[in-house]
């Protein structure tokens, strides 16, 4: 098993080496100042490996995005990240099934070149479904999985994060490990449909809204069948600890040791 914690910035990881997380996701999913040259020095320095998590910028298109990750995966493998995560625009909740046709029509590009480059690809759940992800892993069958338990509650009165473990089992390369409210979500949701149309661009909003990367035990989600799943299975991969606050990452860890021993 390896626990990690995340980065954006490079003064994070300097913090972060001090209490020895067994791997660092460095992040560039929202503002982040990274110098991978420092960067890789110091983590190379004190023993500690690293993941890269690719961008994902709200212009961007659906179908653009493999496109314009491609850039970003040459960087994983420059500095030697042990998985590289990307986000895909596959959930029938947020788009549209021709966004979502662009997107699988245009994944292989991200995928040949993660292969060409040395670099194990893997996709960050959000709102997924069996459907749309054996239909990507029929493009790419190289693809594995970031799953995230957070995400997994957004929406859901059921965490989807079992239903992934069911399925998908063999491709999970890494956990992450985040509270939050989202299934009152699904409450929303339904009062704003009595009252209106939705549209898909403010479903996305409410989303975000409720992706609050809590501390473990300040939401509502419960962790414990979960991790009992992960450990009939045997999973002894990568979990990372993403409470929004980054220096919080051993008290995460312990809360999460607590429970992953009690599973």
């Amino acid at each position: 098993m390896q626990i990690g914690s995340f980065a954006r910035h490079t003064e994070q990881v300097r913090n972060a080496i001090p209490h020895e997380p067994d791997f660092i996701d460095l992040r560039m999913d929202f503002d982040y100042s990274l110098d991978f040259r420092e960067v890789s020095r110091m983590l190379s320095d004190n023993g500690i490996a690293c993941t890269l998590h690719l961008p994902s910028d709200p212009s961007w298109r659906p179908m653009d995005i493999p496109r314009e990750i491609v850039p970003f995966i040459d960087i994983g493998s420059e500095i030697g990240a042990e998985l590289v995560t990307c986000h895909t625009a596959l959930s029938t909740i947020f788009y549209s099934d021709q966004e979502i046709d662009g997107f699988l029509d245009s994944i292989t590009l991200a995928c040949d070149t993660a292969q060409e480059r040395g670099v194990n690809l893997a996709v960050e759940t959000l709102g997924l479904y069996y459907t749309e992800l054996t239909l990507l892993f029929d493009k790419c069958s190289q693809l594995g999985i970031s799953l995230d338990i957070g995400h997994g509650q957004i929406m859901a009165l059921r965490n989807r994060a079992n239903d992934i473990l069911q399925s998908f089992y063999d491709r999970i390369r890494m956990v992450n490990i985040h509270d939050n409210h989202g299934m009152k979500m699904v409450d929303e949701v339904r009062q704003l449909r009595g009252e209106r149309k939705l549209p898909r661009e403010e479903m996305l909003v409410l989303a975000r809204k409720y992706d609050e990367h809590l501390s473990i035990g300040e939401g509502s989600i419960d962790f414990e069948p979960i991790l009992a799943e992960m450990k009939q299975r045997s999973y002894d991969s990568r979990f990372l600890m993403m409470c929004k606050d980054p220096e919080k990452f051993p008290e995460e860890r312990d809360k999460f040791m607590d429970i992953w021993l009690e599973a």
